[in-house]
């Protein structure tokens, strides 16, 4: 039996980091190693934080030190992980104090955990009992939409909507051209059509500083691709793959709107399912959907494009903030005004 106070201390190597994690199910890129040095080379301040019972590791945590003007803060991305949710609410306590003295050495005025737990009745209480209080905005996709990719092709494609079947085999009847592309290669490739749908959507996008350094970081171990449709020569469509052990993430995606052009964004996704599975993953996950029963959510349209291909939504908690300092404040302010511009 596992004990109640676990020591916590750093993990310095790679790949011991990343083994423990690929135990624990679901798994999230947004704990691994690289996603760490990708934080890194932003220019934050990351530490990986061991949880050991004697010399067992038990947990994991990724925590990062957000150098925001808006207020330095203390972030983790869907962690701290363990192999349960109850060991997550039993050791969320010891974790909080840990960052409390790590918050004081940084100066930061809040603690943010975007936890990989489901919204039930025995989630949320564990946080709201700590002092914590629902974020302003989401971090990071909550709801999630998934579909295990284990079953053969002909199964995947019977068990979509038949609006999407039908599109993807429009597509191929149109003759658009799908193809695989790998490491520097994508970044590029792949700005013209973000740009593009940045333009149509409004959305805040990743500078191609973020993306390329992403890409860099991801494709040392050949976990990270992209699928791109052309149509007459011209490229339409594209997605940002990311593999995190048995599941890939679609993790950016873009497009161009044109009268009568072919459904490529189908394609695409029917691409990049088949690709996962080559590559061994038996889940894909196709990030955010809107939440459920708002019509007019900016992420409505792209919820029903998912939704299409067949599948299951994961809802998880939404972020949590520990305020820790009156500064905090004025955080919460900002990110307050951010929220009702974009209309969330």
């Amino acid at each position: 039996m596992t004990s109640s106070l676990p020591s916590i201390r750093a993990i310095t190597d790679a790949n011991r980091w990343n083994n423990f994690l690929l135990t624990l199910r679901p798994n999230t890129f947004l704990q691994s190693w690289e996603w760490g040095q990708l934080q890194k080379q932003s220019g934050e301040g990351i530490r990986y934080l061991g949880f050991f019972a004697g010399d067992e590791q038990i947990g994991a945590a990724l925590l990062i030190t957000v150098n925001a003007k808006r207020g330095r803060h203390l972030f983790c991305p869907h962690g701290p992980l363990f192999a349960t949710d109850l060991a997550v609410r039993q050791h969320l306590p010891a974790f909080v104090d840990h960052c409390r003295n790590l918050a004081r050495q940084d100066k930061a005025v809040a603690l943010r955990l975007a936890p990989l737990l489901l919204t039930n009745n025995a989630n949320v209480p564990a946080f709201k009992n700590l002092g914590f209080r629902p974020a302003p905005l989401h971090v990071h996709a909550e709801r999630t939409w998934n579909l295990d990719i284990a079953p053969s092709e002909d199964e995947l494609l019977l068990n979509m909507r038949k609006t999407t079947r039908h599109a993807i085999k429009k597509a191929e009847r149109m003759s658009v051209k799908t193809d695989i592309v790998s490491g520097s290669r994508i970044v590029n490739r792949f700005l013209p059509l973000y740009q593009a749908t940045e333009t149509r959507h409004h959305f805040v996008p990743f500078t191609s500083e973020f993306l390329t350094k992403q890409i860099s970081i991801f494709s040392q171990h050949n976990n990270a691709y992209a699928i791109f449709a052309s149509y007459q020569g011209r490229d339409i469509a594209a997605a940002i793959l990311i593999q995190f052990g048995p599941t890939v993430f679609y993790h950016h995606g873009a497009s161009l709107k044109q009268n009568n052009q072919p459904p490529a964004s189908h394609l695409v996704q029917w691409a990049a399912i088949k690709e996962a599975k080559r590559r061994g993953a038996t889940r894909y996950n196709f990030w955010g959907i809107g939440p459920k029963n708002k019509p007019r959510h900016p992420f409505a349209g792209i919820t029903v494009f998912k939704q299409g291909f067949g599948g299951y939504d994961l809802d998880y908690l939404h972020a949590q903030d520990l305020p820790l300092s009156p500064w905090y404040y004025q955080l919460w302010l900002v990110e307050t005004i951010r929220k009702f511009r974009r209309g969330f």
